[in-house]
């Protein structure tokens, strides 16, 4: 094996110290999250309404409280096959945490099968967080 040269021990040392804030995201945007999911159209129904019965009064306590800035649900008349949709906006990866923490909190303590009775509906499913770069109007 060959030695390490001093250049890449700088880079080696450098990397550890101040990688973070090379490859870390903006924390002073917010940030969007979407969590895609597969359901068959016969389930679509079924699925909606475990959405609008049992998540969206919980979903929309949290953001009355603060704990999130929105959330939402999308799905599409034409599109590809991730057909439920739900996003969420916070003000930062530690605020999506806590709300994350409460919303599961909440919904287990009131409705303790709620998450397995709706996954059941997901042939899969997916998540991305983004950095809101722009918005209008802006987000205060």
């Amino acid at each position: 094996m060959k030695p390490i040269n001093q250049i890449q021990l700088i880079i080696i040392i450098s990397l550890m110290f101040f990688g973070g804030k090379i490859f870390s995201q903006n924390n002073d945007r917010p940030l969007l999250i979407t969590s895609f999911n597969m359901v068959p159209t016969s389930e679509m129904a079924k699925a909606n309404k475990m959405l609008d019965s049992v998540f969206a009064p919980v979903l929309k306590q949290l953001v009355d409280e603060g704990f999130l800035i929105s959330w939402g649900q999308f799905t599409h008349l034409w599109g590809d096959e991730w057909n439920f949709n739900i996003y969420y906006i916070a003000k930062d990866m530690s605020a999506f945490d806590k709300f994350w923490e409460e919303y599961v909190t909440r919904v287990n303590k009131k409705f303790p099968d709620a998450f397995a009775n709706t996954t059941k509906y997901f042939q899969a499913h997916k998540d991305n967080i983004y950095t809101l770069r722009t918005r209008y109007p802006a987000l205060k």
